[in-house]
């Protein structure tokens, strides 16, 4: 009888599903240990310099990620952002006005720089600005409400326009 190359020892059952077990638990180890860098966005109201409880900002993280994906706020008005692999992250406001500089409005903020001192965005819509913290991004927005009031209506068909055009000529 041919006598098999393989050891006896792993024709047991018991000691494969230990061994592939093993195997298994030691990959996810592995995918644990890729650097993460966790960060806080803090939004506030600049008007009131409460927090905003109920905004879905948009965020991207930048490795290759092209769109951007909506986080709601907690009850701090505060969104917990895993960053995984990113090294920068970009923000827009959604639900509410961006009170930002507009040449700060598409800015990727560096995430080793949130999270070693801590980035406070500008604030055009108050004097409000507090010092950075270690792992926090401020962001201030206030309620899109404004509405502009204009003493007239503008004039809907201008006489040089093509907006009226069954209108007899002037």
């Amino acid at each position: 009888m041919p006598r098999s190359f393989v050891n006896p020892i792993f024709n047991k059952p018991g000691v494969l599903v230990r061994a592939a077990l093993g195997l298994c638990v030691s990959l996810s180890f592995v995918s644990y240990a890729q650097p993460s860098h966790p960060l806080r966005i803090r939004i506030i109201n600049a008007k009131t310099n409460k927090p905003i409880t109920d905004e879905r900002l948009n965020v991207a993280l930048r490795v290759d990620q092209i769109g951007s994906v909506p986080m709601a706020t907690d009850k701090n008005g505060i969104i917990l952002v895993d960053t995984g692999q990113a090294t920068t992250i970009r923000i827009l406001a959604n639900m509410y006005a961006d009170c930002r500089p507009r040449g700060e409005l598409y800015t990727n903020y560096s995430i080793d720089t949130i999270v070693k001192t801590g980035i406070t965005t500008g604030n055009l819509c108050s004097s409000a600005s507090p010092a950075p913290r270690p792992g926090v991004l401020v962001l201030y927005e206030i309620p899109k409400t404004f509405i502009p009031v204009y003493p007239a209506p503008p004039n809907s068909n201008p006489p040089h326009s093509d907006e009226n055009p069954h209108r007899p000529p002037q």
